[in-house]
């Protein structure tokens, strides 16, 4: 997506409970997506790739348009974290939902599980 000057941004962090590290060379990738048909894909209105990202919790900060966003749907945030083969290692499992609704757009903690 590009970085436009009326971009707004769904900041937070990536992490997980499990005891182990990230590879050096692994590959965050978080989405805000559109949720709201239930019977049809999300659509993907923003995505951050962050390579080699240290340990968790990752920052991310997601830009999107806010001209797309519909007050009467409903937005998420989806993360995985792949290794260098592109391999996933884990993704959240869970819906996290964002901007509508009185759900946030800063501070989000997205907890990713093991696959």
């Amino acid at each position: 997506v590009e970085a436009r000057t009326n971009a707004e941004f769904v900041t937070g962090t990536v992490t997980y409970r499990q005891r182990s590290a990230l590879p050096p060379d692994a590959v965050v990738r978080v989405q805000l997506i559109d949720v709201s048909l239930a019977d049809a894909p999300a659509q993907v209105l923003g995505e951050q790739v962050i390579t080699r990202p240290g340990q968790v919790p990752v920052p991310f900060a997601v830009a999107y348009n806010p001209d797309a966003i519909d007050s009467r749907n409903r937005y998420a945030v989806q993360a995985e974290i792949f290794d260098g083969d592109g391999n996933r290692l884990f993704r959240n499992t869970t819906t996290v939902p964002v901007i509508t609704g009185d759900n946030p757009v800063t501070d989000v903690e997205v907890v990713v599980e093991g696959m």
